[in-house]
Order: C-alpha cells, then structure tokens, then sequence
C-alpha cells in the first residue's frame, strides 16, 4: 500500500490500496513573472486528469483563459470582461500567414481562414460545450475575426456588417436567460461563410507551404436547429422567455398609451441607418401577459431591454429586412403574447366542451386582428377539432384541458414561423453564392445535440478545427 500525506493536513494519512492509482504532481515552474503555466497540455511531464484540472486551474487565476490541447482550444469562461483581450489590435496580431503557439479564440479562427487561403479546403469550427461555456460569445468573436480578416485593406463591406449584425438579431428570437445564463442560445446552428479570392490576393511575407494568399469574405448562409419553443409558454423559476418578448414590452411601456415607438429615442441619430416609426400594437407592460410571468425574473442585470430593442431594430436595418416586414414580425410576437393570456371553462350544461373566458375575450380579439383572423375564427379553431373521412367532415368540441393545449401549440408554432423567416430574410440579404465552394462553417451546439450532415462526402472534404468549451470551477 502507499501513504500519502497532504499539504492540507500534514499529521493526517491517506492509504491507498494496491490497486488504486496514484497520480504524480507536475513540479511547479516560477520565473520571474510568477508561476509558469504550459499553454499545451500535451506538454504536461505526468498526462493525466488531475494534472489537467491543476494546469487549467492555474491559467485561470491568472486569466489566462485559452489553453491548447494538441489542436483542440479548450475555453474557461471568465464570468467577468478579461482587458485587452480581445482587443482590434489583438484581432489584427493574428492575421498573420505565420501560425502562433499561442492559444487564444483568434489564433484557432486564423488557423480556419488559413486553410482555405493556402489549402483551398473548406473547414469547419466545432464550437461545443456544456450551458453557460460560453458558446455564444466564442461564435460572435470567430465571426469578427473572419469578417476582418476577409475584408479588403481592412474596410468592412455591407456583407462584413450584414454577418456580424446577424448575431445580435438572433440571439433577441433564439435567447434567454437560464439559470446558468443570462444570454443562452436556444437553438443550435451552422453557419456558413464563403469566401473566394480578392483582385490583390498576394501577400507578402508567405512562409514556406503556404501560398500567402488572401480571400474576401463574400457571402453567408445560416442553418439552424432544434429551436426551444417549448419556452414560448413556460420557463422554470429563474428563467426569461425570449429577450425579444421583454424588449418590446419595454419599448412599449416607455411609450404609455401611445401605440407607436420612435424609433431611435437611445442609440444615437447618426449611428441608425433610418429614423422610422415603430408599430406596437399589442404590446404593453409585460406583467400583463402570461407568457412573461412564469418566473419572477423579469430583468436582467446591467441590460436595459429598451436600449437592446432598438439595437435589434437596427441589426435589421443593417441586415435589410424592410419596415412592413418588421412590423409584421412584431405584430405575430405581439399576437403570441396575447393569445397566451387566453383561458378556457366549460359551457354551461357541456362539460366536455370549451368557450373562451369573458375576461380573456379582449386578449383573443387582440390576436385575432394581429393575425389578420376573422373575428370569431380563432376561438372556433381552438375550442373544436375536425375530423376528416371519406365523405365528410366532423367538428366536435375539445375539453378545457385540449383547449389550453392547442392554444400552447399554436402560439409555438407561430413563433416558430417567425424565427424560420427571421433567419430565411437574414440569408436572403447577405446573400449565399451557388459558385463559390470554399468556406468555413461554424458548428455551434450543445453536447446533446448532433448535427446530421446529409452530403458526407462534403462533409469529409471538410479539415475540421474544433473548441471546447466549459465552465470554470472555482
């Protein structure tokens, strides 16, 4: 047997039996800057999980969050802003054709843009981790680089802005806060962004085995996944429903009675692309909806929702979605709010039957005139269901509780319709070219999610990098 005694606990002993393994210590290294931190693992003299967690441990006291395994990133989401971090002259240090040992979310992005520059072979940035890792921020921060790194000379095109802005725009319709999470991401995604080579693509300083050569960032295209809808109608204790939902409210609660928002009242005049008049109807102070007080969280800490509705505004005037179309998508959120403050009884003499309460009856009016129903019509589609055979067709009443639960079906379908054309608009107006074939996808998903390719084959032509991310365990 061994015995082992702690630091801890000098006069006390552990025995540990034949079998069990015992793990030897990395000596500690300090310079004159302190401790020594390895920014590989591989690099580690004992490989093993304890010497892993020491070594991580450490470069997160020091907020050195970035740690390379071999070719895997492996991120510690700092909980707090890490100065000069992620710096623009940070961002510009790694646009190099020279590759850097140092590990950081830019060194792993260049590695991506450099494949298709030297190798001509499209690539793939798998960003995964447990809820709370830091998945977002990493895919936003991937993103900029690339977009600066694809532009010409440095100067951000239409499609430039149009990328970057479309993550601010779907993270309002696909995040919320967890308990974990203040901006979680609901929903998992690909994203595409294409690239082909520039008029002046040479560059100088090319080191050997690799061309130097310079692509531009020319299009993008978004897939997503496994949308959360279920949080449409409920959220545990501590959760939000979707920022959008919060953020409008809080527009329209600023307005008072008033029904329309003008747009911008925060953001400054010279920063929006065009002044407009915001219609919003159906909105009001959220404790007025159902949807929005399943949980006593309403805020979030240090975010003002009437300052991120009108950045959301302005990613979709940067992103081209035209002001009827806006408007549209407000009114359908406006109408799911309203048609999840519906509640059902039964009819006198019917207790397998369903009406809409007399109270909730302006609510479904409110619904029913944002979806452009028929006064009457929505109430007979929930409160009834049809049965279709050969011959005929038989509508029959539902009961209270089958009432309730198309009500929550529709309002998650509706939602649902709404994110499908926030991201088919988005796509639209960056714009996806058929010809181009080089680009670098970002994989952006949660450990329980897989992501089904169905060309394996152009999967496989793929060099594939890849993140890691997961909380830090202090």
């Amino acid at each position: 047997e061994i015995i082992v005694k702690t630091a801890e606990d000098p006069n006390g002993r552990l025995v540990l039996g034949p079998n069990e393994p015992i793990f030897l210590r990395t000596s500690d290294v300090f310079t004159s800057e302190g401790l020594s931190v390895l920014d590989d693992l591989t690099q580690l003299t004992h490989l093993h999980e304890p010497a892993v967690l020491s070594s991580l441990q450490n470069r997160f006291d020091i907020d050195k969050i970035y740690t390379f395994t071999g070719p895997i990133l492996i991120a510690l989401n700092p909980f707090k802003a890490v100065p000069g971090l992620y710096d623009e002259e940070i961002l510009k240090s790694f646009i190099t054709t020279k590759p850097s040992t140092r590990p950081h979310v830019f060194n792993t992005s260049n590695a991506s843009y450099r494949g298709i520059c030297d190798r001509h072979k499209s690539q793939t940035v798998l960003i995964s981790g447990e809820s709370g890792a830091g998945k977002t921020e990493t895919t936003k921060f991937v993103m900029k680089f690339l977009a600066l790194a694809g532009s010409a000379d440095g100067k951000v095109t239409d499609v430039e802005k149009q990328v970057l802005e479309s993550n601010p725009l779907l993270e309002a319709f696909g995040n919320a806060r967890t308990l974990r999470n203040d901006n979680s991401s609901r929903f998992g995604k690909f994203i595409e962004l294409q690239f082909r080579p520039s008029q002046d693509s040479g560059v100088k300083g090319a080191v050997q085995g690799m061309s130097g050569e310079s692509l531009r960032l020319c299009g993008a295209r978004i897939r997503h996944y496994l949308l959360e809808k279920v949080r449409v109608c409920e959220q545990q204790e501590g959760e939000r429903n979707y920022h959008i939902f919060y953020e409008a409210c809080a527009a329209a609660a600023k307005i008072g009675s008033e029904k329309v928002y003008r747009y911008p009242q925060i953001l400054s005049k010279d920063r929006v692309k065009e002044e407009m008049d915001i219609d919003l109807d159906g909105f009001a102070e959220l404790s007025k909806f159902a949807f929005l007080t399943r949980s006593s969280c309403k805020t979030l800490k240090d975010v003002d929702d009437v300052e991120m509705f009108e950045r959301r505004i302005h990613a979709m005037q940067t992103i081209g979605i035209k002001k009827e179309d806006l408007t549209e998508i407000l009114h359908m959120i406006a109408a799911v709010l309203n048609l999840g403050n519906s509640k059902f009884d039964a009819p006198p003499n019917n207790s397998e039957g369903s009406m809409i309460m007399a109270e909730c009856a302006s609510s479904l009016a409110a619904a029913e005139k944002l979806l452009g129903i028929q006064t009457g019509d929505l109430e007979k589609a929930l409160c009834h269901q049809t049965r279709i055979t050969r011959s005929e067709k038989i509508r029959s009443p539902v009961n209270v509780r089958q009432a309730a639960d198309n009500r929550d079906a529709l309002a998650k379908a509706l939602y649902g319709i709404v994110f499908n054309f926030i991201v088919h608009s988005t796509n639209l107006s960056i714009g996806y070219i058929n010809d181009v074939k080089l680009f670098v996808g970002l994989d952006w998903l949660l450990p329980s999610q897989k992501l089904l390719h169905t060309d394996k084959s152009e999967f496989e032509r793929k060099e594939s990098l890849t993140f890691s991310g997961s909380n830090a365990s202090r």
